[in-house]
């Protein structure tokens, strides 16, 4: 039976009548609960992002605190750090002492080139300088920790250098005496030390002589120094510990100024040890007169060299018998050397500093610079090419002969005219640097 257009035209009529209304609300039953699902689910993703932007304030909240926390805790260990922490060598009030006018000596630089230099191998600092016979000797030390540390006495020739003799620790300075034996002042975490080494036996042995007065170690031995009759001298920078060798402990004292420095000799005949000189504020340094009837003394403090008679005892600094020879240095006054000429060589540690003689009085700033470290400590003293790392005066005349500039170190430690030349040797260097005279 063929079924026409208009047949199938009513069917479909019907058929929407019959079915229609049930496919409508199956279509709007479907449509109701998709609606709700996903009303459901913008609910959940709503409660979801509120409650993780609550977490979030939450957890910003607990994080500021603790920042607030950590950062009060980190101020206060500062505080106590810089300014409460105790230190082995409170700072003591002082008067900066004045600065020299100019002297219109000669100016002369210190040579930056390689060719001039003496090279020493692969140390890492000098503290002392000495001509012997023709050549000259260094003592030299690897850049450790003190305790790591050794040195040795280096013999160099211009064009090679050898090592003579080795101890522990820092060599701080040598001295040879007429018989040719090499007078030492050794620095150990132990204390310090003053050492003969035999002519004949420099690296074989090297003998302790003076370890301790009355008891206590001696502390930061820095210069020696042998009179022509024989008798030793040598200088305790301050009776403060040096557990980190002589520049930490003339670094303390500078800050310090406890002027606790001493200066010593020792009589090989009697062997008896006798105090010269004391009240320095850093004995840095020693050198004897060509007939060696006068002890100088560098005062690292007071920036002067004091003057005093070779055969005297018991002095104190400025006081009765003890002048000052050399006075308003523009720097702070290490190694000296005599020459045989009657010429006075000074060498400056380190710079003037205008921020620690403007807070001389100030305790408490020269104590937050002691707790501040080695680093902050070099800032305030390092030498710099345009300040001078040493000088040369007329004993007899007092006339200043010479400057020295150019040496841009973090210290000059070390001077030893010879000839026609001065050499200098420095904390981190590792050659022996010259300038014409």
């Amino acid at each position: 039976m063929r079924i026409g257009l208009i047949e199938f035209l009513l069917i479909l009529a019907i058929a929407s009548l019959t079915v229609g209304p049930r496919v409508a609300l199956f279509v709007d039953r479907w449509m109701r609960r998709a609606n709700r699902a996903n009303a459901m689910a913008a609910r959940r993703r709503a409660e979801y992002a509120a409650q993780m932007a609550a977490e979030r304030d939450a957890m910003l909240k607990r994080f500021r605190t603790a920042s607030t926390v950590f950062g009060v805790g980190i101020l206060l260990v500062l505080v106590y750090a810089l300014g409460f922490r105790p230190i082995a060598t409170p700072p003591q009030a002082y008067k900066a002492p004045d600065l020299r006018q100019e002297t219109g000596a000669m100016q002369t630089a210190v040579s930056t080139d390689r060719k001039t230099r003496l090279e020493l191998g692969e140390y890492q600092g000098v503290d002392c300088i000495r001509a012997k016979d023709g050549l000259l000797y260094a003592a030299a030390w690897n850049g450790a920790a003190l305790k790591k540390r050794t040195s040795d006495l280096v013999r160099t020739d211009g064009g090679h250098a050898a090592a003579i003799l080795s101890v522990e620790g820092e060599l701080t300075g040598f001295a040879f005496d007429a018989a040719g034996d090499v007078w030492l002042t050794q620095l150990t975490t132990a204390g310090g030390t003053l050492c003969r080494a035999k002519h004949d036996s420099w690296g074989a042995a090297v003998e302790q002589v003076v370890t301790q007065l009355d008891g206590a170690p001696l502390g930061a031995v820095s210069a020696v120094e042998v009179s022509p009759a024989g008798k030793v001298y040598f200088a305790v920078a301050a009776a403060a510990g040096a557990e980190n060798g002589l520049e930490s402990a003339l670094r303390t004292e500078l800050l310090a100024h406890t002027a606790t420095g001493c200066v010593y000799v020792y009589d090989p005949a009697a062997r008896t040890v006798e105090k010269v000189l004391g009240g320095i504020a850093g004995a840095a340094g020693l050198a004897l007169s060509p007939d060696g009837s006068t002890l100088y003394v560098s005062d690292l403090g007071s920036r002067c060299i004091w003057a005093v008679d070779a055969d005297a005892r018991e002095l104190t600094a400025g006081g009765r018998g003890c002048t000052a020879a050399f006075a308003g240095l523009p720097g702070y006054p290490g190694a000296l050397a005599a020459d045989t000429d009657g010429t006075l060589y000074i060498s400056y540690r380190w710079a003037r500093s205008g921020w620690l003689e403007k807070n001389a009085d100030s305790t408490l700033l020269r104590g937050i610079a002691l707790r501040a470290g080695q680093n902050a400590q070099e800032r305030l003293f390092r030498c710099t090419a345009d300040t001078p790392c040493a000088e040369a005066v007329s004993l007899a005349t007092g006339a200043w002969e010479q400057t020295f500039t150019g040496l841009a170190q973090d210290s000059c430690a070390a001077v030893c005219p010879v000839e026609s030349k001065v050499y200098f040797g420095a904390a981190g260097a590792d050659s022996l640097l010259a300038a014409n005279r």
